[in-house]
């Protein structure tokens, strides 16, 4: 299981509505670091189902959709009483002030154009929403750590960087991306090992460094995690310096 998932009663669920899956992978990414939950839904009829199913706390909402429009969604949201609070950010390519004005007059929260930009994004993402202190944030660690496909044959690697997502291993060892791995690491010397699974996010390589901030090695995303592991985690990264 996720660690995103684990921690449910932490995160907070943001639908991203579009019929292009590009939209959609770029949205999540943007998302990786931080404490939420992904919704998706592929046109206007389907958001409005989905957010009277699930009632996120945040809805992107492209305007031009194959299967129904997302301004025509937007006001059908913001009619019903029990949403109508609920934030919608319209998502446009169109600089044509018509099309903006079409998104204003459903009456969504803001508008915002594609392309999308990173930063852009997750902060009008913070501004609706109120994300743990700890979502995101990566610390410096610098802890020896075992892993490898199976308990049989382990490697031995160093973590550099943790966060409640994820570790980078530093390690000349190296897996292809999506590979799933057991881990063993301690967080504090003298304490019992941590043991997880994790699935390999990327890749550092000599002479072709994904990261530049990183050595050798590779990105782990946690895919299977005990949930006190996880608070455990929470508090290293609150007390130690950010990476």
């Amino acid at each position: 299981m996720f660690t995103k998932d684990i921690l449910t009663s932490f995160s907070k669920t943001v639908l991203l509505v579009d019929d292009t899956p590009l939209f959609i992978k770029l949205a999540k990414e943007f998302f990786r670091r931080e404490q939420v939950n992904i919704l998706t839904a592929g046109n206007g009829p389907e958001a409005v189902t989905t957010v009277k199913k699930e009632e996120p706390d945040l809805v992107f909402m492209d305007l031009y959709m194959f299967g129904g429009d997302g301004d025509e969604a937007c006001k059908e949201i913001k009619s019903d009483i029990r949403m109508k609070s609920l934030p919608i950010i319209m998502v446009t390519s169109s600089d044509n002030p018509k099309d903006i004005e079409r998104c204003l007059n459903a009456g969504c929260n803001e508008v915002i154009h594609k392309p999308l930009n990173r930063e852009a994004f997750l902060e009008i993402s913070r501004k609706y929403l109120r994300f743990p202190a700890w979502s995101g944030r990566r610390s410096k660690i610098k802890t020896t750590a075992r892993f490898g496909v199976d308990q049989g044959k382990m490697f031995t690697g160093c973590l550099s960087d943790i966060s409640v997502g994820g570790v980078f291993l530093e390690s000349d060892e190296l897996f292809p991306v999506d590979t799933k791995l057991d881990i063993e690491f301690q967080l504090y010397q003298g304490t019992v090992f941590k043991k997880c699974q994790g699935r390999v996010a990327w890749v550092n390589r000599k002479g072709s460094l994904k990261k530049d901030y990183a050595t050798t090695g590779m990105g782990i995303e946690f895919i299977g995690i005990n949930k006190l592991d996880i608070l455990a985690i929470q508090t290293w990264v609150r007390n130690e310096p950010e990476f």
